[in-house]
């Protein structure tokens, strides 16, 4: 069997008084879209954070390719960082560079060829070469998001981390967005790793699926057996029940 392209093992992490990781296991292999779906503040976010060594666990074991990465400091820490992309939630585009720079800005050479490599990505994502001299702020909400997607393929990266890529698009916009994620992981062979309360995004994009809640993974398994899973957890949050053992804020 390939090695997982990341494991995680027993991953905890606590701030203060509140325990947000207590364990969590899961591998995610080389070519595999997997998405984390939990609720708000279950700790995905935080799961991606540990994995780019932005933040220390507490316990529990990080392996990439094999290779632990806990406590990676610097150059070696910057290889680390260099094998990911990752599409912010809220795109994270810089204001005051242009559409073209802003897709090239991890990319090395002249300025030509930046600008070059940045407009070929553009077109993966769907724009035309036009966009390339704007402003993020002349853009639409759905079209930075795609200039966001281009800037994150643009250095080949092996992984990608995908935040909540739909929050904040209408529902028309959202799917093609899904739809260039799933085409772009197939096409580039990609790992994706994909972090969501969008169950449109988690059929779309997800080869697998595993739930955090609790601090712990307490279901995963491809998509073709999410719906008919058994976990009650599961079920009330796929289904989006305000009835279930998933008790909301406020609510006794």
């Amino acid at each position: 069997m390939s090695v997982p392209r990341i494991e995680l093992v027993g991953l905890a992490k606590r701030f203060g008084s509140r325990q947000v990781l207590d364990g969590v296991d899961l591998a995610v292999m080389p070519g595999e879209s997997m998405v984390i779906i939990g609720g708000s503040g279950t700790g995905k976010s935080v799961t991606l954070k540990l994995i780019l060594g932005l933040l220390c666990p507490d316990a529990g074991a990080i392996h990439v390719d094999g290779q632990n990465v806990i406590g990676l400091k610097g150059a070696a820490l910057d290889a680390h960082r260099a094998r990911f992309g990752m599409l912010f939630q809220g795109g994270a585009l810089f204001d005051s560079l242009s559409v073209w720079r802003n897709v090239s800005f991890a990319l090395a050479g002249t300025a030509a060829s930046r600008r070059a490599a940045a407009i070929d990505n553009l077109a993966r994502v769907g724009l035309a070469a036009d966009v390339a001299d704007l402003r993020p702020a002349e853009l639409s909400g759905g079209m930075q998001k795609r200039v966001a997607l281009a800037r994150a393929i643009a250095p080949r990266p092996p992984i990608i981390f995908f935040d909540e890529p739909t929050a904040g698009l209408d529902p028309i916009t959202a799917a093609v967005i899904n739809d260039l994620i799933r085409e772009l992981a197939t096409d580039l062979k990609i790992t994706a790793l994909t972090i969501t309360h969008d169950m449109h995004s988690v059929r779309t994009v997800a080869d697998k699926v595993a739930m955090l809640h609790a601090g712990k993974i307490i279901w995963q398994g491809p998509l073709t057996s999410l719906d008919g899973c058994d976990n009650p957890y599961v079920h009330q949050f796929i289904t989006g029940s305000a009835q279930g053992p998933i008790s909301m804020p406020g609510r006794r």
